[in-house]
């Protein structure tokens, strides 16, 4: 089965069959599994990537900002 991953540092999306430990082939950084199907990305336009992927990039920061607040805190406590 196919499964499209992407990478947390570059935002480049990879297909991959068997590695659940793959890397991107980018920046060497180990993927995280998307949760689009196969035919999912498959049948999307150019544009419709690049929206998920500006979406998945909001996504990360604000449980980067998050995790952050939470830990300072934490610290601070």
């Amino acid at each position: 089965m196919l499964r499209i991953f992407i990478c947390p540092d570059c935002y480049n999306f990879r297909i991959v069959s068997r590695k659940p430990d793959a890397i991107c082939y980018h920046c060497g950084t180990p993927l995280v599994k998307s949760d689009l199907e196969y035919t999912t990305y498959m049948n999307m336009t150019e544009a419709a990537r690049i929206i998920y992927k500006e979406n998945y990039k909001d996504r990360i920061k604000l449980y980067h900002n998050k995790l952050s607040v939470l830990f300072q805190e934490k610290h601070i406590i």
